[in-house]
C-alpha cells in the first residue's frame, strides 16, 4: 500500500484516539464503533449509561437506577461510598439540602437532594474510571448525539413528528411549547443550553486534533447545533453561546486571530438571534421581561421570608402559593433561585465546595499546552453564568449531567500530560 493510500485510509475515520494499552501507538483507521469495542466491560456499560442521556428523562432515570443497582450487586458501591469522604463539604451541602427540605415539608426538594447524592455516587465512579482517551470518546459521542438530536429538532420544527408528551407522568408536564423544539429534553430552554454545551465541545475537539475529518465534523456539528438552538427559539442561549465562544477563543488562541474569530462568532450569533424563527420571539421581549421581573420579585419576596436557611431545591414551586405568585417550577434565575432554595448558609456551602476544582484549574492554567481544556471549562461556566441570568436550565437532569461529564474531568486533565491531549 502506497504512502498516499495509507494517508487517505487514515483520513476516512473522523474520530481517533490514543490507546494507552498499546504503549502510545496510534490506532489507525478506526471509527467510533471500533473504539467502543476496545472498551473494557466496565467502561462499556458506563459508556452506555452516559449515552442514555439522549433518551427521554424518565427512561434515563430508569437506566440510571438500574446502573446504580448494578454497582451495588457487583460490590463496586462499597468502594465508591468510602471514597465520598474525599468530598466532605459537598456531602455536608447535600445533607443540609435534605434537612431543610424535610423541615419545610418540601418533598420534591428532598427528592432533588437525593438525586444530588446519587449523582455524587455516579460521578465519583466516573472519575475513577475516566482516562483521557475515554473522555475524548465520550465528548465525540455526545457531539454525534447532538447532531442526531438537531435532526429530530428539525422534524419537530416542521411538524413532521409529534413532540414527546409527558402528561402521563403529571398534568403539569403536558406540552407547553408547541412551536419550539425540545427533542427529548422536556423543555426548549433545557435543550437550548445543551446545544450551547455541544457547540463548546465542538470548539474544543476542533482545536485539539490534527485530523482533517474530525475538524470537518466539528464544524458541521457546530453549525447543526446552531440550527437546533434556533429551533428552540431560546433568546437567552444566543448571548450565552456568543460569550462562551469568545471566552474559549481568547483563552485558547490569545492573538489577533482570536479577535477576528470572535467578531465572526458575534456576527453569526446575531444573525441567528434575529432570524425568522427567533425574531418572532424577540418581538415579545418587553412582555417577557415584565413576566421575568414579576417572577424575580416573587422569588426575592420568598427569600426574605427565610433568608439564612432556605427551604431546599425547588423552593419557588413549593412556596409560591404563600404569596399568591404565579406557578413556575423555579425563579427563572440561577442566582435568585440558588439563594432562595438554599439561603445564605447553603449558598456559602455550595461556594466552598467549588474551591478545590477552581484551584485545580488555576494550576492547569500555568501550562500553556492546556489552554484548550481550560477554555472548555471556562466556556461551560460562562454559558451557565450568562444563561443563568434569565433561566435555571442547568438544574435539569440531562443538562446538569452533561455539564458534570465535562467538569468532573478536571482532576484527570490536571494529571494528563500535554503531549497526550491531542489526536
Amino acid at each position: 500500500m502506497t504512502e498516499k493510500m495509507v494517508e487517505y485510509k487514515d483520513s476516512l475515520a473522523f474520530i481517533f484516539w490514543r490507546n494507552p494499552e498499546q504503549k502510545g501507538s496510534v490506532l489507525k483507521s478506526i471509527g467510533l464503533l471500533d473504539k467502543i469495542r476496545g472498551l473494557s466491560k466496565k467502561d462499556f456499560f458506563l459508556y452506555l449509561m452516559i449515552m442514555s442521556i439522549f433518551l427521554p428523562f424518565y427512561l434515563f432515570l430508569a437506566l440510571f437506577a438500574l446502573y446504580l443497582i448494578g454497582l451495588l450487586v457487583t460490590g463496586e458501591m462499597k468502594g465508591i461510598i468510602k471514597g465520598l469522604a474525599k468530598h466532605p463539604v459537598l456531602l455536608f451541602f447535600i445533607a443540609y439540602s435534605s434537612i431543610i427540605s424535610i423541615v419545610a415539608k418540601n418533598w420534591l426538594g428532598l427528592v432533588a437532594s437525593l438525586l444530588m447524592f446519587l449523582f455524587l455516587i455516579f460521578f465519583s465512579f466516573y472519575q475513577k474510571r475516566l482516562t483521557h482517551a475515554f473522555f475524548r470518546l465520550i465528548l465525540q459521542t455526545v457531539l454525534f448525539g447532538s447532531v442526531v438530536s438537531a435532526a429530530f429538532a428539525t422534524l419537530e420544527h416542521f411538524q413532521i413528528v409529534e413532540k414527546f408528551n409527558y402528561a402521563f407522568l403529571s398534568p403539569n408536564m403536558q406540552v407547553w411549547h408547541q412551536n419550539r423544539a425540545e427533542v427529548t429534553f422536556f423543555n426548549p430552554n433545557y435543550y437550548g443550553i445543551i446545544c450551547c454545551f455541544c457547540i463548546m465541545i465542538a470548539f474544543y475537539l476542533f482545536t485539539t486534533t490534527k485530523l482533517r475529518w474530525l475538524k470537518v465534523f466539528c464544524v458541521l456539528a457546530g453549525f447543526v447545533n446552531l440550527f437546533g438552538l434556533n429551533f428552540t427559539q431560546n433568546r437567552t442561549a444566543f448571548p450565552a453561546i456568543i460569550a462562551g465562544a469568545i471566552i474559549y477563543l481568547f483563552t485558547t488562541i490569545k492573538n489577533w486571530k482570536a479577535f477576528w474569530l470572535s467578531i465572526g462568532v458575534f456576527a453569526i450569533g446575531l444573525s441567528f438571534l434575529f432570524s425568522s424563527d427567533l425574531g418572532v420571539r424577540m418581538g415579545t421581549l418587553d412582555s417577557s421581561m415584565e413576566e421575568r421581573i414579576s417572577i424575580w420579585d416573587a422569588g426575592m419576596a420568598l427569600f426574605k421570608q427565610n433568608p439564612f436557611w432556605g427551604e431546599g431545591p425547588l423552593t419557588y414551586m413549593h412556596s409560591y402559593p404563600r404569596i399568591n405568585a404565579p406557578y413556575h417550577e423555579h425563579a427563572h434565575s440561577l442566582y435568585i433561585d440558588t439563594i432562595l432554595s438554599y439561603g445564605i448558609v447553603g449558598t456559602i456551602l455550595l461556594a466552598l465546595s467549588s474551591v478545590a476544582p477552581v484551584r485545580l484549574m488555576m494550576d492547569m492554567s500555568q501550562e500553556s499546552g492546556k489552554r484548550p481544556i481550560i477554555g472548555l471549562y471556562l466556556s461551560f461556566l460562562t454559558v451557565v453564568a450568562v444563561h443563568g441570568i434569565f433561566d435555571l436550565a442547568l438544574f435539569w437532569i440531562q443538562s446538569g449531567f452533561i455539564f458534570l461529564l465535562v467538569m468532573c474531568s478536571i482532576p484527570l486533565e490536571r494529571r494528563t500530560l500535554v503531549s497526550d491531549m491531542t489526536d
